[in-house]
């Protein structure tokens, strides 16, 4: 049974509790912006609250029905009073603000009560977005509620962040990751481990559930060791191996938008390109290739956040510390083995490389470039040390 409204918000029940408490209170800021991990809840809280503004036929003040179409449609992301708005590339632009958001947010609504626009990772608005997005936030429209999701706060203009009610976002607890586990037919004698690797995050841990990018974290987990036995050497393919697995999640994507298009281009009786409805397949087009960039995108931090967690674990290892608070329990062993080839301050800077390729990505970096110089930046000294043992 698929659940929607506040039953599908897991792992948030702070923020649910205050949303809900500002509909039964008709207190419902003009905007809020959502601050903490990505992919930690941030849609279901967006769609319960769409739900309950929206509904024809509520049965209490802070909740939609969860079984009218209007939910129904909601809970489907394809209802006209819910806008979800995306990076098109690495950033919101000015463009897109003054073309598509104000002239939306502005519009009369057709069906139901408040629009709600919730602008994901609005933390890359650049600076010009930001000032023409500003305009509309101290003049907003009665009927427009602004939900602005970010990772980074620091990111936003005082001016933008301080016009709306903020909402804390945590990552998932154990509990809640292990019944997400169970959910998906994870191996109970798995589970602990899984839950480990996710890091808090439930999109982590379906990833992790993929045969896939399962053997895949096994070999992100081996770098350290295939740095030190081939050194430096051994960098440049590795980075391209490591690129080319990102971009195979993309092209796996891509297939499958391929076939949707195929299927669409039947059902509108397409011959030639010809027969597209109007701004349809641009539209189409310009969305399959923002999913993929993103897709690729998040296969490059799957593999920054299992180097990240080896370099965090190794410190542990180093300390001494309880192996409850080992993220990579399931490979003690080889964590043992590599704590001697770093110290601790080469860890820590290895740590902050991780952070610089990850801002770099941001940037649109070049994968197999940020990849090699990352790469370099912990080949180096395990090298040193060697050489100097």
């Amino acid at each position: 049974m698929t659940v929607s409204g506040w039953d599908a918000v897991v792992g948030q029940r702070a923020a649910a509790r205050i949303l809900r408490q500002a509909l039964t209170r008709d207190e419902v800021a003009h905007a809020w912006l959502m601050s903490g991990p990505a992919g930690v809840g941030q849609t279901a809280l967006v769609r319960a609250i769409a739900m309950a503004l929206n509904c024809p036929q509520p049965t209490q003040t802070d909740a939609g029905c969860s079984s009218c179409d209007t939910c129904k449609r909601i809970a489907r992301g394809v209802h006209p009073a819910l806008v979800e708005l995306e990076p098109e590339g690495a950033f919101h632009v000015v463009d897109a603000v003054r073309g598509d958001w104000i002239p939306t947010a502005t519009r009369s609504l057709t069906e139901g009560r408040r629009r709600i626009m919730y602008v994901a990772s609005a933390d890359r608005m650049n600076i010009a977005a930001q000032n023409a997005f500003l305009k509309i936030l101290e003049e907003p429209p009665a009927s427009v509620v602004w939900i602005l999701d970010v990772q980074d706060e620091g990111m936003l203009l005082d001016t933008v962040a301080s016009r709306c009610r903020k909402l804390a976002l945590v990552p998932w607890g154990p509990d809640d990751l292990a019944q997400f586990a169970s959910q998906l037919e994870v191996a109970d004698e798995h589970i602990d481990t899984i839950v480990r690797a996710a890091l808090g995050s439930p999109q982590r841990l379906r990833d992790l559930a993929d045969p896939d990018v399962a053997v895949a974290r096994l070999r992100n987990l081996e770098i350290i060791e295939r740095l030190a036995v081939n050194g430096p050497g051994d960098v440049v393919p590795v980075a391209k191996e490591l690129a080319a697995w990102a971009k195979s999640r993309a092209e796996v994507l891509k297939e499958r938008h391929r076939t949707e298009m195929e299927r669409l281009e039947e059902s509108f009786g397409v011959d030639n390109g010809r027969g597209w409805p109007a701004g349809i397949k641009s539209r189409l087009t310009k969305r399959f290739e923002r999913l993929e960039r993103q897709e690729r995108r998040r296969a490059l931090d799957m593999i920054l956040d299992d180097i990240g967690s080896w370099l965090r674990d190794l410190l542990l290892v180093q300390s001494s510390t309880l192996e409850t608070s080992i993220v990579n329990i399931d490979r003690l062993d080889e964590l043992r083995r590599d704590a001697p080839r770093l110290t601790p301050g080469d860890l820590v800077q290895c740590l902050q490389a991780v952070a610089t390729c990850r801002d770099a990505l941001d940037k649109n970096g070049n994968p197999d470039l940020q990849l090699e110089r990352l790469l370099l930046s912990l080949a180096l000294p395990i090298y040193a040390r060697r050489a100097a043992a």
